[in-house]
């Protein structure tokens, strides 16, 4: 046992210090001991050291013993000691045998240490390394370590996955083995970088042991000790997919650029404040404005038409809804005509719409040209009655002819010279029927009454169609009114009675009937006619008892350039059921067939009601009454010898003075050449050499500002706009014109 100097050595000492039995019981023990256990030394004392662990403790502790006293070396042993109010302490032990003076074993003695506070920042020291490299070895970027030199140290499960590099091939290499060589360059800018101490991000290109090329967003950072670089580290995500996102997004953003850019529509964005956004290069030449120019204006910027859609943006953003423009002048700069649709972008966060515009100024003088070529088929198909009712006319003006050279009596005289007036009035109604009819207008919509254009139709076709074809008309209510060009009504009745005709053929007791109603479409109407609105509408059916169609051709007879008709060379254009569809449609109606096979035909038509009513017009051909004028002195210019002299004479009896010209070119050297003036020019249009038009041309230019009345055969509106607006025209006057009307006409400018 220790001798009192070294106890006293014992109990000054910094660690504890015991000494057992060969049975274990604590025989001494220093004041560190006493601490360690918490417990006074006479608790401890005579205590066997067991009593302070668990069973399986104290065998181990037991067996590390027993090899010192077997082998007289000293061990070192970690174990936990529970010490009473079951708190527990992790102590280091360092065990040595204790022999006495003769050098017999007679216990052990020992170095204890409390190493729990060490052993819990050893065991968190642990868990940070672990859970540092569970991170490291399963993080979803790519960490690479290398040496200042850049040759790789450690790479993480991402790095082999990445790249296709087992990792044992790709330790001790340098990190250049991944760069793609177009990067290579980028990579040692990279490392230069890293090493100038910044924090640098690059984005590079790798690529894997299989050739594949992979996006990296790559940083990185060194690791110093002692201020030199020990470690630099890599880390970088994997933008493959990101990439490969945005290429797809630039390409099909070029792709939609490119249809902006080259789209022959007009394409205005806008947004929810109704400032224009972006136009395409059309916008800019349609509105003669350079396109950044408009950018962040108004529409009203680009033209006063435009303006006229701001609030009709402003609707469409509220309701969510498009709205869609027929037929639309964009700007006065040019005479094109756009269909506009203007839809609200989807995104209810930013908001605005899309303005497109496109240009339909070639399809209208398309449409017009095919509405009068099928005119023209209509009037063809009309031609033998028209000739005929010529011929009746004929006749009766060369009968009242010969009998007025040949009869003295001047009573049956003048009833000649009666009949011949009514027979010249009824030729000139059949020539102005047919003028309005076959002119080439561009549709010029108006309140017409249904109950006249059906007379006019009447008139015309009743002369064209056999008379074994009986007509029943219904009864129609001259008060009713649609919106719609008087000329294209006519034009879709006079085609339905033609086709009509045309599936009777040489059929005895053929009908054809025409009935006109009004009706009010309700939803149920509107759904099954396919209308645009609800309301009043004039129902017109068209009937036959034909030769009928198959349920093979009815779904196509409206088709453009379809046609049953066939008669021996020659057929129909099948244009004419295709015209009728359009012109229908356009006036805000439809158009439906129902037929069967050798049971005839039903075409119906529906037309909204017009709200208003036309102005009644005044009635032609009421006795001529010779009232008090004016006297003028008057050029008549006109080619045909006839027609002078006779316009001469009724001048003349009118009470004005009178001079003649032939054409454009005398008629100016009269005016040069005569010194009294003139009041009034009647100049035909048509003439060989000068015409009318040049005439007035050369008129203005030469400073003449005499009064013209322009006189023609045709109806004026196959006129160009620009004579028709000469400041020197003051009437018009149609060929033939009796007494009545050429006096009211100069009545009307002298007065």
């Amino acid at each position: 046992m220790a001798s009192e100097k070294n106890r006293k050595i014992l109990e000054d000492m910094q660690e504890g210090y015991y000494e057992i039995d060969l049975d274990g019981t604590f025989t001494y023990i220093n004041d560190i001991v006493c601490g360690i256990a918490e417990l006074p030394r006479e608790r401890l004392l005579g205590v066997n050291f067991v009593a302070y662990t668990s069973k399986a403790t104290s065998k181990r502790v037991y067996r590390k013993f027993n090899d010192v006293f077997r082998t007289g070396i000293p061990q070192r042993i970690e174990y936990e000691i529970i010490i009473p109010g079951g708190k527990k302490k992790m102590i280091e032990n360092s065990v040595s045998l204790l022999k006495d003076d003769a050098g017999n074993a007679i216990g052990f003695c020992g170095l204890v240490e409390d190493i729990t506070r060490r052993k819990r920042l050893e065991d968190q020291i642990r868990e940070s390394r672990e859970r540092f490299e569970a991170l490291f070895e399963n993080a979803n970027e790519i960490i690479i370590t290398t040496d200042s030199g850049g040759y790789i140290k450690r790479v993480n499960k991402k790095v082999e996955e990445v790249s296709g590099y087992p990792r044992k091939e790709i330790l001790g290499k340098t990190i250049l083995l991944i760069a793609h060589p177009e990067d290579r360059d980028l990579f040692i800018e990279f490392w230069k970088e890293i090493l100038e101490g910044k924090t640098p991000r690059f984005e590079l290109r790798a690529v894997g042991k299989g050739g594949n090329t992979e996006y990296l967003l790559a940083s990185g950072s060194v690791v110093k000790k002692a201020g030199k670089i020990v470690e630099i580290q890599y880390n970088a995500q994997v933008i493959t997919d990101l990439k490969r996102a945005q290429h797809t997004i630039e390409d099909l953003s070029n792709h939609l650029n490119s249809i902006f850019e080259s789209s022959p529509n007009v394409i205005i964005c806008l947004d929810k404040s109704g400032k224009v956004q972006m136009v395409n290069p059309v916008t800019g030449r349609i509105f003669h404005k350079p396109p950044l120019s408009i950018i962040g204006k108004e529409l009203s910027f680009m033209s006063t038409e435009m303006k006229a859609f701001e609030k009709v943006i402003r609707e469409v953003q509220e309701q969510r809804a498009p709205l869609f423009f027929h037929e639309r002048a964009l700007t006065d700069l040019s005479n094109h005509v756009f269909d506009v649709s203007i839809y609200p972008l989807m995104n209810p966060a930013h908001g605005g719409v899309v303005f497109t515009a496109v240009d339909i100024t070639e399809k209208k003088h398309m449409e017009i040209q095919l509405i009068h070529a099928q005119k023209m088929e209509t009037i063809g198909e009309l031609a033998g009655g028209v000739a005929h009712d010529f011929n009746n006319i004929l006749t009766g003006i060369s009968g009242n002819l010969a009998m007025l050279k040949y009869t003295t009596d001047r009573s049956k005289q003048m009833g000649y010279i009666d009949t011949l007036e009514k027979i010249s009035d009824r030729a000139r109604d059949l020539i102005r029927q047919m003028l309005v009819f076959t002119k080439r207008n561009e549709g010029n919509p108006e309140n017409v009454s249904i109950g006249q254009v059906v007379q006019e139709v009447m008139g015309m076709a009743s002369k064209s169609v056999p008379k074994s074809i009986r007509f029943d008309i219904g009864e129609i209510d001259e008060d009713i009114f649609v919106y719609i060009d008087h000329t294209q009504l006519t034009q879709v009745l006079l085609n339905l009675i033609v086709n009509a005709k045309d599936a009777i053929d040489g059929k005895q007791k053929g009908r054809i009937g025409i009935d006109v109603q009004t009706i009010t479409v309700d939803k149920n109407l509107k759904r099954q006619f396919l209308l645009d609105s609800m309301g009043r509408f004039i129902r017109i059916d068209v009937t036959d008892n034909g030769c009928g169609m198959s349920k093979e051709i009815l779904p196509k007879i409206f088709d453009p350039f379809f046609s049953t008709k066939q008669k021996g060379t020659s057929k129909g254009t099948g244009l004419g059921l295709s015209i009728t569809y359009n012109i229908v449609k356009n006036a805000g109606g439809t158009i439906k067939v129902q037929s069967e096979e050798a049971k005839g035909a039903q075409f119906t038509i529906l037309l909204p009601v017009s709200k208003t009513k036309r102005k009644n017009i005044a009635i032609e051909g009421r006795p001529f009454e010779k009232a008090p004028v004016q006297k003028a002195r008057v050029m008549l210019v006109d080619d045909e010898d006839m027609l002078r002299d006779i316009g001469k004479e009724m001048l003349e009896h009118l009470g004005h003075e009178v001079v003649t010209a032939p054409d454009g070119g005398s008629c100016l050297e009269k005016l040069k050449g005569d010194a009294c003036g003139f009041d009034i020019i009647i100049l035909d249009m048509i003439m060989p050499g000068l015409d009318g038009y040049h005439t007035l041309q050369e008129m203005l230019k030469q400073g003449i500002e005499t009064k013209v009345i322009i006189s023609s055969g045709f109806s004026f509106e196959h006129e160009r706009q620009e004579i028709l607006n000469n400041p020197l025209i003051v009437a018009k006057l149609n060929k033939p014109f009796n007494m009545n009307e050429l006096s009211a006409v100069l009545s009307d400018i002298l007065n």
